[in-house]
């Protein structure tokens, strides 16, 4: 807790949610250990169900009036701005609240600065009591944001860069650079998450932003120690767990129920000229943002023998989720108890779930079809470049049961189940800005398995400088290749189960997975690393002193 001297009211503007992955989730945090500090928090963002968040003090909505006085010290506020029914976003997916959602390149520039205007007016009135720094998330919109809303007064503000404007719309589309020289001209301080990102935002705005190097900083994310932690009793994390899962069942049921799909005619849907938009108005139909409904009615008993493989993290076409699902039956061959769990959500989800009902029933043909079916953006699922046909191979009804996909997890959900893994994976074929879900994992003690490229290998890089032996066995080592460039897709997939079996001999050398003396020590050195190069606490304090 800061001193009462010390004590700041401090503005965050983040234009999406405050919940889920990613730049979403490093704002939860931001805000939250600000909160800790006994800071007074205003958070500006467009998360409409924030008012339910047990961390959120105040929440003022698109037709409430917004206080004039700050929000008291140690409490978080959140105010959602009224920009209308439209959402510009870097990637479409569906937002609740939004019935028109649409890439910033697909709304007009007249659409673009109404959203400005609305946004603008909303920051002008959390600052009105008096404000110690803004903090503004992305390279578009809310920097332009807050440098509009500010202009005038003697409120500094700093933006931190989470890559996906810039790679999702900036650098294909140059014309929307503007704003965000806009905003870096007019800011104190650039945040980079890496050296990765810092060369990135070089690259792109070097010649277009004066002093640009004077202002960027690196301060990687954060991470909150008391949150992922190595679970002392297997048997409790999976009771709690599902006590979270029911819990928030209970409190909003929404979330997808396969009983309650219609049915998926494989034929049918090969023939569709709209694969991809019918598989993405089919998870419509269901909130993704919270844990399957069923999830409890379809968990496992899961042992703690059985060696366990997790991905979490966002259900896009750039984290190489496909692959990974097309390797599992070489893995499921090796290792008969594997266990594969896929937490997340996204608009292919239901691509998950087709890609696996076609491994059951081995058609290749209906698997082929959703994997390379194109997006609006002319991307498909799986690498385009893919040999499909030469890694397929079906499963049986064993193997399905082995495979689990639970939705969206919260933290307090995820933390519970994170430890029971032996390994994760993050096997992105596209940039990364920085490896939070690997720094989570090495926390939770389970040992990543991670491609190692852009803002990924500068984690390798820590680690292979304390432990060169555990850095080797942590990097998936690719080739360059594939839609963006960084992963050959099939080296990717032929590589993946050897890499697991070199993980777990690394974690079980005597091949007893009942034995976890091995993977105990590792698990606890992983933890020391991940809680020494990333602390929350540390890293708003660097935010907050910029």
């Amino acid at each position: 807790m800061s001193a009462q001297s010390d004590r700041k009211h401090i503005v965050i503007v983040h234009g999406y949610l405050v919940s889920g992955t990613g730049s979403n989730i490093y704002n939860y945090n931001v805000a939250l250990e600000w909160k800790k500090q006994g800071h007074a928090v205003t958070v500006v963002c467009q998360d409409r169900q924030a008012g339910s968040y047990l961390w959120v003090d105040e929440y003022y909505g698109p037709n409430d009036v917004i206080p004039k006085s700050n929000p008291g010290y140690g409490r978080i506020r959140v105010v959602v701005p009224d920009i209308g029914d439209l959402l510009p976003v870097y990637v479409y997916d569906v937002y609740d609240g939004f019935p028109r959602v649409k890439t910033i390149p697909n709304c007009s520039e007249e659409e673009i600065e109404q959203h400005i205007e609305r946004t603008v007016d909303a920051i002008r009135k959390a600052v009105s009591g008096g404000c110690h720094k803004v903090l503004a998330n992305h390279a578009l919109l809310s920097p332009v944001n807050a440098s509009r809303a500010l202009a005038g007064t003697n409120i500094p503000f700093d933006i931190k860069i989470h890559c996906s404007a810039i790679t999702f719309v900036i650098k294909p589309n140059p014309e929307y650079i503007k704003y965000a020289v806009e905003a870096m001209n007019s800011c104190n301080k650039i945040i980079a998450g890496s050296k990765h990102v810092y060369n990135l935002v070089v690259n792109v705005f070097g010649a277009h932003v004066d002093n640009l190097k004077s202002k960027l900083v690196i301060i990687p994310p954060g991470l909150d120690p008391e949150l992922f932690v190595i679970t002392n009793s297997f048997d409790n994390n999976v009771k709690v767990f599902l006590d979270e899962v029911d819990k928030t069942v209970a409190a909003d049921g929404s979330g997808r129920k396969a009983s309650e799909l219609p049915k998926i005619d494989g034929d049918l849907l090969v023939a569709s000229p709209s694969i991809h938009e019918d598989l993405v108005r089919r998870g419509a139909l269901y909130n993704q943002r919270v844990v399957d409904s069923d999830l409890s009615t379809r968990f496992p008993t899961l042992l703690p023998e059985e060696p366990l493989l997790i991905f979490f993290g966002k259900f896009l076409n750039t984290k190489g989720v496909g692959e990974l699902i097309l390797a599992f039956p070489s893995m499921a061959e090796r290792w008969p108890t594997l266990r594969l769990v896929l937490v997340g959500f996204g608009g292919y989800r239901e691509h998950i779930e087709v890609l696996l009902d076609a491994m059951v029933t081995g058609d290749v043909a209906l698997f082929k079809a959703v994997g390379h079916c194109r997006d609006p953006e002319g991307i498909s699922f799986l690498d385009s470049s893919l040999d499909i046909e030469s890694h397929f191979k079906p499963i049986d009804d064993r193997v399905r049961s082995r495979i689990l996909v639970t939705g969206c997890l919260n933290h307090a959900q995820l933390c519970r189940l994170l430890p029971l893994a032996s390994v994760s994976t993050t096997v992105s074929k596209f940039s990364e800005g920085f490896a939070m879900v690997n720094v989570e994992a090495m926390a939770a003690g389970v040992l990543p398995l991670s491609v190692d490229h852009s803002g990924l290998s500068e984690l390798l890089s820590v680690v292979d400088g304390l432990e060169p032996l555990l850095g080797r066995v942590m990097r998936v080592s690719t080739r360059p290749g594939g839609d963006y460039g960084l992963v050959d897709p099939d080296q990717l997939v032929d590589s993946l189960p050897d890499k697991l079996a070199d993980a777990l001999t690394y974690l079980y050398p005597n091949g007893n997975f009942a034995d976890s003396s091995t993977r105990d020590v590792i698990g606890a050195r992983l933890r020391d690393i991940a809680v020494n190069y990333c602390s929350w606490n540390s890293i708003c304090d660097k935010l907050i002193k910029l």
